[in-house]
């Protein structure tokens, strides 16, 4: 980017301090709550010093429920001899919507400068979003989004691009929601990988399953604690093992890999204590049956 780009039409900072309303969808963050974030790249603004270092799981926290993109809102792209996986802007919409809440309630956008630079339309624009846990507002470093003034037609004649500023403001946007971690998984090249894509259908369909949903996940760990305190013997943990839980733990672990893990280390712990009740003859007859 150019210093001549980076000055031209540059926005007046004292009206900056809301998100811009001529954007559809923006509304300003109450003024009692909206603090500004003092570093170039984003963050969360006025966090206080002393605070205990977050760990690396707990900072990833939102990128990870962000990055992965479902595959039916993607589709393939090349231009001027490069492949790429194109990201339908509504999808990007809703996961922010799904994350945050409306726009203009629970996060926003606001455009910082805009210029015009040789045939093109160029639109800064920053991320705010209201924090779940402190609700606080926060902020993504500003990106700059650009969309071509003209295009071309079919017989190859140049006509005016009504949509260039939409186009440039979409562009920005995604790549703020990007330092968020939405649809990490496509500029980090895992797309390129069929299984992953696979993975990414089944975990996106599983997302509609009444049966993984965060309440009926929890009550069928409830379910299968209450049965493997009841369970007396081996056979009777394989059967409940069998009897639909694997196959239910199959499709938890598309959504939710921790409730996974708790409900195997249930099964692994509870094997664990039948097999120290074995008594010593229990066990060498289960091994002379074996060689037998």
């Amino acid at each position: 980017m150019s210093a001549t780009m980076v000055k031209a039409n540059r926005t007046n900072r004292a009206s900056a301090a809301a998100p811009a309303k001529d954007v559809a969808g923006d509304k300003p963050a109450p003024a009692a709550t909206r603090k500004e974030a003092a570093p170039q790249g984003g963050g969360s603004a006025g966090a206080g010093g002393g605070a205990a270092t977050p760990s690396p799981q707990h900072n990833l926290a939102l990128w990870n429920r962000l990055k992965r993109t479902d595959p039916r809102s993607t589709k393939p792209f090349t231009r001027f001899g490069f492949k790429g996986t194109q990201i339908d802007p509504t999808w990007r919409l809703q996961m922010m919507t799904e994350a945050f809440g409306p726009v203009g309630k629970g996060w926003g956008y606001e455009q910082l400068e805009w210029t015009v630079q040789e045939r093109m339309v160029f639109v800064c624009v920053r991320i705010w979003y209201k924090d779940a846990e402190t609700g606080e507002i926060c902020w993504t470093g500003p990106q700059w989004g650009g969309t071509e003034m003209m295009r071309r037609r079919r017989d190859g004649s140049e006509e005016p691009n009504d949509e260039a500023f939409k186009m440039s403001t979409t562009d920005a946007i995604g790549k703020c929601a990007l330092q968020l971690g939405l649809a990490a998984d496509v500029y980090m090249g895992q797309f390129d990988d069929s299984k992953y894509r696979e993975e990414s259908e089944a975990y996106f369909q599983a997302r509609n399953n009444p049966d993984v949903q965060p309440e009926a996940i929890a009550r069928f760990e409830q379910e299968i604690r209450a049965k493997l305190a009841k369970v007396e013997d081996l056979d009777g943990l394989d059967e409940l093992w069998r009897n639909g839980t694997a196959a239910r733990l199959r499709d938890i672990g598309l959504i939710d890999r921790a409730a996974q893990h708790r409900i195997i280390a249930g099964f692994s712990q509870k094997k664990a204590e039948l097999l120290a009740r074995e008594t010593p003859a229990d066990a060498a007859a289960g091994e002379q049956e074996a060689v037998a």
